[in-house]
């Protein structure tokens, strides 16, 4: 695509730089052609569902087809798993930044990033925090501004982004700013919901409303009074407990299993989900009317890939928080701002956790955060790039050697040598874990059989 040079004009002895055009994305042709949206916050979504930022009336475009991050004047644009594919010349993109003239294929529209002159982005507030929350990226300080705003209010609000991302703790300190932060925060992590027992866990059942139940128990959201209720994972909770939630926010009353009548509940509602629940709308998988009533208020957590200018403060963050005094030298933190971190802030937060108990002296260096160190990623031969030659099964063999050799000598190295401390960190049976070692020729060396 090339390197895009801003152009500069001369007043007198005074050079200027001219304002840089924002990026808009039209659509000129499709079911919607002429529709346009100008990309001027951080983050924003193109798709059919009404909510997108750019809505394409096309069938064959997915609930949410694309996310938009504004880079300068240009647009990078990440197809979202869609069904049909996001085609420029030609072949299947998922992840490409394009500039002014560029056609994307979505469906059966065209869309084309063109360049407005006119348009201003507005000015990235000034906060780089949010209660234990920090970051300095454009996007980080947008979703602080809009926190500050929706937290003192009684609106339920809808997080979304990538697993590891933060989003509990972005609704903890929704909970802490709010006027229920002297009341209960109850997670439900709706992944580990047993289908069957569901509806007693989130609204509670009387005694012998059903076989083991003995006694009565209040649900969840009874627990919560005058608190909040964050949901985790939301879009994995049942067909049938879907229908009941909605009603649950609808009329703020629950019915207990085998109970004669409602129960007011006094709670605030924040739900968290890794994935799109617009695309699960599209499937069936999820009630739209309930997805309406959860997105009061939408805030997206951005991967931490989208903004490196955070990880300095976020490391400093989280030592902080697991009490290391241990600091990073110059080299440690460029290498970790250059990661890609698939894992997120949870990533990010092992690395230090293994490197700042690993450093010496109290300084945390790059080859302790890159596993360039003695014995953190074996031997010279085992830091060498994977061989992938042979077939899939010797290939695959000898990467789970790699990865066993390196994890093992991590583990041991961190435990002290101790091989009982060491099993219970990786929940692996002693005798399984010293067999471990045995067969990766660890044990019996320098390692201390406790």
């Amino acid at each position: 695509m090339g390197t895009e040079v801003r152009g500069e004009t001369q007043v007198n002895p005074v050079v200027v730089a001219e304002p840089a055009a924002v990026p808009v994305l039209a659509a000129v042709s499709g079911p919607s052609a002429g529709r346009a949206f100008a990309v001027t916050r951080a983050t924003t979504t193109v798709g059919r569902h009404s909510t997108n930022d750019l809505v394409i009336d096309d069938p064959r475009v997915s609930g949410t087809h694309l996310e938009l991050t504004r880079a300068g004047d240009r647009i990078r644009v990440r197809d979202l798993e869609s069904t049909n594919g996001t085609w420029m010349n030609g072949y299947r993109v998922f992840d490409v930044e394009i500039g002014p003239g560029v056609e994307l294929t979505v469906g059966d529209s065209v869309l084309r990033v063109q360049a407005d002159a006119e348009a201003t982005v507005p000015a990235a507030p000034d906060n780089e925090s949010f209660g234990p929350l920090v970051g300095r990226s454009p996007a980080m300080r947008e979703l602080f501004a809009t926190l500050e705003r929706i937290a003192p209010k009684e609106l339920t609000v809808l997080i979304q982004g990538e697993t590891g991302t933060g989003k509990e703790e972005v609704a903890r300190a929704i909970h802490a700013a709010s006027v229920r932060a002297r009341g209960p925060f109850i997670v439900i992590d709706a992944t580990s919901l047993p289908e069957t027992l569901a509806e007693s866990l989130l609204f509670g059942h009387e005694r012998g409303a059903f076989t083991g139940a003995h006694e009565r128990r209040i649900g969840f959201f009874e627990a919560a009074r005058g608190g909040t209720v964050f949901i985790d994972e939301i879009g994995e909770l049942p067909a049938l407990i879907q229908a009941k939630f909605l009603r649950v926010l609808e009329r703020r009353e629950v019915t207990r299993v085998g109970g004669n009548g409602p129960i007011p509940i006094d709670v605030r509602v924040v739900a968290a989900t890794n994935r799109d629940l617009r695309n699960a709308i599209d499937k069936e998988r999820f009630r739209e009317d309930l997805y309406f009533r959860l997105a009061q208020v939408r805030v997206f957590v951005p991967p931490l890939r989208q903004r490196a200018s955070d990880v300095p403060l976020i490391c400093a963050k989280l030592l902080a928080r697991a009490g290391s005094d241990a600091m990073l030298d110059v080299d440690a933190l460029e290498y970790l701002s250059s990661m890609p971190w698939p894992g997120n802030v949870r990533e990010l937060n092992n690395v230090l956790l293994r490197a700042s108990a690993l450093a010496q002296g109290g300084v945390i260096r790059r080859s302790d955060v890159a596993g360039e160190g003695e014995g953190f990623r074996g031997t010279p031969d085992e830091r060498k790039p994977l061989d992938l030659s042979g077939t899939f099964g010797d290939a695959k063999e000898r990467a789970i050697e790699r990865f066993e050799r390196a994890y093992l000598a991590l583990l041991m190295k961190r435990c002290q040598g101790n091989l009982s401390a060491a099993a219970r960190q990786a929940d692996v049976a002693r005798h399984h874990f010293r067999d471990l070692l045995k067969k990766r020729g660890l044990y019996g060396v320098s390692l201390d059989d406790e």
